[in-house]
């Protein structure tokens, strides 16, 4: 499957290369726009880059928190595991907000199941 990979995305360079001079001169006049372009956009754009600012800033801030979140996550149960055993004598495996209380509510009569199905008498 590498191999297929490979060749696909060399086969696609080789397709986009250019075949003589006036075709490179094509290709490197339009990634000499292409660039004169990105770098005035934000001149032409003001309001749109900063949107972009902002959204960016937010994001930014979303993964720091989220990253906090993980850490944290991760730091109360390393600390879970290494000071905390369950009754097996096992080190705690989830934080304290995955734990549920057991309501303990069912009887036997209710573990029991309510249906045997025929009985080998009938000869079937």
């Amino acid at each position: 499957m590498f191999l297929i990979r490979t060749a696909f995305w060399l086969t696609l360079v080789i397709l986009l290369l250019p075949t003589n001079a006036e075709e490179q001169r094509q290709v490197y006049g339009t990634a000499e726009a292409a660039v004169k372009d990105m770098r005035t956009f934000c001149t032409r754009n003001p309001e749109v880059c900063a949107k972009s600012r902002d959204a960016f800033h937010v994001f930014s801030q979303k993964a720091q928190f989220g990253a906090q979140m993980l850490m944290g996550f991760v730091t109360e149960t390393a600390s879970d595991a290494s000071s905390e055993t369950t009754d097996a004598g096992d080190a705690r495996r989830f934080p304290t907000f995955f734990e549920k209380d057991s309501q303990n509510t069912l009887t036997t009569d209710d573990v029991q199941p309510g249906w045997f199905g025929p009985s080998s008498k009938s000869g079937v």
